[in-house]
């Protein structure tokens, strides 16, 4: 068997740890491999995709490609395995924030490939989004070397280690303060940093030893307690915990983060400690300190672990899936789909369409046109028009017909805005819903981008963006400029409604397969369900705005004592009853449920409702005390005595 293995560069670590340590276990299974730098030049790469098609596979290493080049590989590739250790889906720098670039890459590389081989299984579940045959192979260690060091000597010194690149030493410098603390309570504690890049503490001592690969297993073997702090995002869940083998193999006992496959490498209290804090790091390297006996039993019990990651037990699983994949009779993919940046849409038959433009409405007939015409102006194309008609009485249904515009039309008894989106939830035939007020506009590339978004991220996130404010005649007279947020949001959520149903894009399934919006609620049923979803969702935020928001007298949301009181029951109802409690702390509840509570005080003056109004803002002083609602609650009473006088 001949393989055409693809690297991007020679050098880096991963190569070396996940291929170049297994080319000679390769090649006594008769797996020749022939290793070649990816060339920067487009014609140069080209060639070499054009030598593909003289191997019976072609492993790619890591590298994204592009549009020309995934193309030219599957064009000349007989069969293609594509290899990766790192979320390359995300960028390390700003992992929360979406890279369409790096999304699209990655998924046009892995939808290409006939199998797809991820370090672990956190990077698999992304590649499953794109392709079926995904298999998990962990990154492998040559332990021997690890095991022929002679006992090291033993010294009054205990030696922290910390082993990485330049571009990971930011995360040991997020425990600093544990370090230093450590170093003011120990004279005896040093840290030894195996880089080749370093910095200096003031309460401990810092070994600087340049990484070499014929040194850092003596480097490592002669230290006490291995470190491997580590931040938790979307970019760091993808690492494949080499540095946690590497201390595993030379006895050390571990204290790391439990991000990823740490938590799966380090065994809690068995094989070292799990730290999520800086206290944490301090109370469990202070205990390693302090007991001998406990390294000791640690370290061994770490050496025995690390057996199974071998890079001879990690090289025999190698080979079986290159043998299963050239035994085949035929790809998991065929060579005759062409690449395309358009996720294969892998649904349920009954989606006709991939968005489904939903619009509730009642009574908005001067503006529904202006609406729909912001539909018809989209750039994306694939959409079904659905609107549900919630008792209109101004002639809407008349309005539709003569547009002479292809919709799902739906009349139904006056039952509010809940009940008219559940309705439009049941009527779509679209992968994905996006709702519009009948009086509000859509920007016209918003489908597109969020589309965009949508399929980079599997299908599986809820995509929303900010909004131009506009006057009832569609003037922009300002933009929202609350920030906006991605990842986990209902923190962010709970204290400000970011998300709005208009401008948003909702996998169906999700919609389908969750509660529906509250018809006991006039306002807020949107918010409401939000937060709830936002407990088991990603959100993504975007960075333009996607709709335009008309504000008019007659808009179901204008500030109202009755919609004030309507959005803290909704917020109040969430913390105490469906779960909030474990996500907001105590502390920022408060202070939320008293700004709602001042607010629908305030709302309550200005409608005469004095009794009303100093009852809510005595409660929200008492709740979270604040100059505000201190001042507020005088302005009331002094208000109720001038109005009874």
């Amino acid at each position: 068997m001949r393989v055409l293995v693809i690297i991007s560069n020679p050098k880096r670590a991963s190569f070396r740890q996940r291929i170049a340590v297994h080319l000679d276990k390769l090649r006594s299974h008769k797996i020749d491999c022939t290793v070649r730098k990816l060339p920067s030049g487009p014609l140069a790469r080209r060639k070499l995709f054009q030598k593909a098609s003289n191997y019976d596979c072609v492993i790619l290493h890591k590298k994204a490609l592009n549009y020309l080049n995934a193309i030219w590989l599957r064009r000349y590739g007989r069969k293609i395995i594509y290899d990766f250790d790192d979320a390359i889906m995300y960028d390390p720098s700003n992992p929360e924030k979406p890279s369409l670039k790096r999304l699209k890459a990655f998924q046009r590389t892995v939808s290409l490939a006939d199998m797809v081989i991820a370090g672990n299984n956190y990077l698999a579940e992304h590649a499953r989004k794109f392709n079926g045959n995904v298999h998990v192979l962990p990154t492998g260690l040559d332990t021997k070397p690890y095991l022929m060091h002679d006992e090291p000597k033993k010294e009054n010194n205990i030696r922290l280690v910390w082993i990485g690149s330049r571009s990971t030493l930011r995360y040991l410098a997020d425990i600093k303060p544990a370090l230093e603390e450590i170093g003011a309570r120990f004279d005896n504690v040093v840290l030894r940093i195996i880089c080749d890049h370093f910095f200096d503490l003031k309460n401990i001592k810092v070994e600087k030893h340049a990484w070499s690969l014929k040194t850092q297993v003596s480097d490592l073997i002669t230290a006490d307690i291995g470190l491997a702090p580590l931040p938790d995002n979307r970019f760091t869940r993808g690492k494949c915990g080499f540095k946690i083998l590497q201390y595993a193999a030379a006895g050390l006992p571990i204290v790391t983060s439990p991000v990823g496959v740490n938590s799966e490498y380090v065994i809690d209290d068995k094989t070292g400690f799990q730290a999520s804090s800086i206290p944490q790091w301090i109370e469990k390297i202070t205990e390693l300190i302090e007991n001998a006996e406990l390294r000791k039993k640690m370290g061994a019990a770490g050496s025995i672990n690390v057996e199974k990651y071998d890079v001879d037990v990690i090289g025999e699983q190698l080979c079986a899936l290159l043998d299963k994949s050239l035994a085949s009779e035929e790809s998991v993919k065929s060579d005759k789909i062409e690449v395309s940046d358009v996720v294969p849409d892998k649904t349920s038959p009954s989606y006709k369409y991939k968005v489904s433009i939903c619009i509730p409405t009642y009574n908005r007939k001067e503006y529904l046109r202006e609406t729909i015409d912001s539909i018809l102006s989209q750039t994306y194309k694939d959409f079904e028009i659905v609107i549900v008609d919630d008792g209109s009485t101004d002639g809407t249904e008349n309005i539709l017909k003569n547009l002479d515009v292809p919709v799902t039309y739906y009349w139904q008894e006056n039952s509010g805005d809940a009940a008219a989106r559940n309705k439009l939830i049941e009527l779509a035939q679209g992968r994905y819903i996006s709702f519009i007020d009948s009086d509000d506009l859509l920007i016209p590339d918003a489908i597109e981008r969020m589309v965009e978004v949508m399929d980079a991220e599997g299908g599986n996130v809820i995509v929303y963006g900010s909004y131009f404010r506009i006057d009832k005649n569609g003037k922009i007279y300002g933009r929202c400029k609350r920030r906006l947020y991605s990842g986990s949001i209902t923190r962010h959520l709970f204290e400000t409604i970011l998300v709005h149903a208009c401008g948003s894009l909702f996998p169906t399934a999700i919609l389908r397969g969750s509660p529906a919006f509250d018809t006991s609620l006039h306002i807020c049923s949107d918010y409401e369900l939000w937060l709830r979803l936002s407990m088991k969702y990603r959100f993504i935020a975007l960075p333009d705005p996607t709709f335009k928001r008309r504000r008019h007298s007659t808009n179901l949301s204008k500030a109202s004592l009755e919609n004030c009181l309507t959005e803290f029951q909704v917020i109040d109802r969430f913390y105490n009853n469906n779960g909030g409690k474990e996500i907001i702390p105590e502390a920022i509840a408060a202070k939320v449920l008293s700004k709602k509570k001042c607010r629908a005080g305030r709302y309550a003056v200005k409608e005469g409702l004095y009794d009303q109004a100093c009852e809510l803002l005595s409660e929200s002083f008492r709740q979270y005390p604040s100059l505000k609602s201190a001042i507020y609650l005088l302005r009331a009473k002094i208000a109720r005595k001038l109005a009874s006088s």
